[in-house]
């Protein structure tokens, strides 16, 4: 959780209020379940990378190291999630960007794509999203999949919409990805 942590102080490093400043991934909310939302995400385009090593990479990429030498504004929120056993960090890309006009990466470490369209359901939780402060967050909202008996897939993903520097209100927010008919119920 360490590296995780730095990693978000690193991506942060020249914002302080990434939520008030920064365009934020569009979403359609379906149906609020208490504290929680079932989600309809439209795709996007979006970088993603090893996190143990590819951070570097990630920024870089908004930073100009790509075909293009574009540099792309940041965008909330940061995806950290656990993909095929390996820690994976994602930026979503602004929505002027499509398969046509996103430059391609130059690092081996980061992968250019663009997201399927899905339903989630997503809980909110505050504070920093630290090892124990997710994983309760994954419990409440477990709790709210298996009371409303819907089906989900994969991993919990994590998404934080906040600068590391800001201690105050933090948006943080959990997702699982939503199968079947269920999501509509």
């Amino acid at each position: 959780m360490k590296a995780i942590l730095f990693n978000l102080i690193t991506i942060f490093y020249f914002s302080s209020s990434m939520a008030q400043q920064y365009e934020t991934q569009q979403f359609e909310v379906i149906k609020t379940i208490g504290e929680a939302e079932i989600r309809f995400y439209p795709p996007v385009m979006k970088i993603k990378a090893n996190r143990s090593n590819g951070f570097g990479a990630l920024f870089g990429y908004i930073s100009g190291k790509n075909t293009e030498g574009q540099k792309i504004a940041m965008t909330t929120p940061v995806y950290m999630q656990e993909e095929q056993g390996k820690k994976v960090m994602e930026f979503v890309l602004p929505r002027e960007l499509d398969n046509q006009s996103t430059p391609a990466a130059i690092s081996e470490n980061v992968e250019v794509y663009e997201s399927n369209p899905g339903y989630f359901i997503s809980y909110p939780f505050g504070g920093y999203a630290v090892d124990w402060v997710a994983k309760r967050a994954i419990k409440a909202l477990k709790e709210i999949i298996k009371t409303n008996n819907l089906v989900v897939e994969g991993d919990a993903i994590i998404l934080v919409y906040n600068s590391p520097y800001k201690v105050i209100n933090r948006k943080n927010e959990i997702l699982f990805k939503i199968t079947g008919d269920a999501r509509l119920n």
